[in-house]
């Protein structure tokens, strides 16, 4: 049995189990093994397996366990070692070089062309958002975009009526609102420990650049766009996160209970975070401004993988994946999460057009899907390593222990170090 799926409940129906932490009973041998990511949406996930397995005769074992990406893949690369991958795995874009690279993740391809109607059924973006180099490995599933959250109670106080478009004019009032808060208020905030630095990536091709060169082999981030991403970073530290630096857990609280003015987070957090600051204040919810005509935000939330290799239990994985992705699977992941579609086809149902029109801080990010791209991950064994790297260098500006150039410089020098030799 997969490693990390040692103890089960269960949940729903007779044949779908979740880990919870303790023991309930064994799952059929013939389950279908899925470990999906994030564990903080273990209830949609649980409400998905429950409606594919109203309509299908398939057992199926869900573990949501996992909370992080770097968790999932050292796990599952442990895992693979003594051959005890899961059939399926949900987890963000930027994790599929990962498995590619190691001829883990299989490819879809072939399934894909014997799919009559394949266009009728799923958009392009499914397809897109799973392709690593010519082949589809994974199915996109849920698209979760950079935003900006806004205390709109604080900018009142401020005299400000509409929340600000441009990173200058975002930064230059969080100064004020922690001007305003004289300490008991952080004016701004930017979450720069999530996994796999998705928030410098965020900043980065927005302003055009990427990670790589052209040719792979190099640092891409080194030049004039990943010192814009620094310089944001810093003019956020200066906007009381400095002061008051938190885990991106600490600082969703935070907000929640009014204690920051602006929150740069991830969309599929905002649910949780209106939830529990409901009757607070009002909260106005924007995606991230993209500072050039070139640049774009990369994709997160998760994307289905398959692992299978025995032919029938790889069937029964792509039929649990094309649902996930279908609309029915679409319209579970959009109303029981901030997560927004990644089949753009959902969009489209009355039940979508409803729920979104009644939910205008998520209908708000839809336009911006338009400009949402590739999450690049980097190659070789040090991946992981990698991002905890450049998160170190992050912290350290917008903690303003160094500045954005000098740091910018360190760490490209660091992750050259850890790229592999070609």
């Amino acid at each position: 049995m997969f490693e990390i799926t040692r103890r089960h409940f269960l949940a729903g129906s007779s044949s779908i189990f979740l880990t919870t932490g303790s023991v309930a009973r064994a799952a059929p041998s013939d389950a279908l093994r899925v470990v999906a990511l994030p564990s903080i949406f273990a209830d949609m996930y649980s409400a998905l397996g429950a409606a594919y397995q109203a309509g299908h005769d398939v057992a199926l074992n869900i573990d949501t366990s996992i909370r992080e990406d770097e968790t999932a893949v050292t796990t599952v690369l442990r895992s693979a070692m003594v051959g005890e991958l899961p059939d399926v795995l949900f987890i963000s874009p930027n994790c599929l070089r990962v498995f590619a690279d190691r001829k883990l993740a299989q490819s879809l391809d072939d399934y894909q062309r014997n799919e009559a109607g394949w266009g009728q059924s799923f958009s392009p973006a499914v397809t897109r958002i799973g392709r690593f180099g010519a082949s589809m490995h994974g199915l996109g599933f849920a698209v979760s975009m950079p935003v900006i959250l806004y205390n709109l109670d604080l900018l009142k106080r401020i005299g400000v009526s509409e929340p600000p478009d441009s990173w200058e004019a975002i930064t230059a009032l969080g100064r004020k609102l922690d001007a305003m808060g004289k300490g008991q208020v952080v004016g701004a905030f930017m979450e720069y420990d999530n996994g796999g630095n998705w928030t410098f990536h965020c900043l980065l091709n927005g302003f055009g650049g990427r990670i790589l060169a052209d040719d792979e082999r190099n640092v891409g981030f080194v030049g004039p766009e990943g010192l814009a991403a620094l310089g944001i970073l810093r003019d956020f530290g200066a906007c009381g996160q400095a002061r008051t630096d938190m885990s991106r857990d600490q600082a969703r609280q935070a907000f929640s209970a009014g204690q920051i003015g602006i929150l740069c987070t991830s969309s599929s957090s905002y649910a949780a975070i209106a939830k529990r600051a409901e009757g607070q204040f009002q909260i106005a919810m924007r995606p991230f401004p993209v500072a050039n005509e070139a640049g774009h935000l990369p994709a997160a939330g998760p994307i289905s993988i398959m692992f299978s290799k025995d032919p029938e239990q790889r069937q029964k994985a792509w039929e649990f994946m094309k649902f996930a992705s279908g609309v029915a699977g679409q319209t579970i992941v959009a109303t029981r999460t901030a997560y927004l579609p990644a089949n753009d086809l959902a969009l489209g149902t009355e039940a979508l057009r409803e729920y979104y029109a009644s939910r205008p801080n998520l209908q708000a990010l839809i336009p911006a899907l338009s400009v949402m791209g590739p999450w690049e991950a980097f190659p070789g064994e040090n991946s992981v390593k990698i991002t905890t790297v450049i998160k170190n260098h992050l912290a350290s500006v917008v903690l303003l222990k160094v500045a954005p150039k000098q740091a910018l410089e360190q760490m490209g020098r660091d992750v050259s170090d850890l790229l592999p030799l070609h």
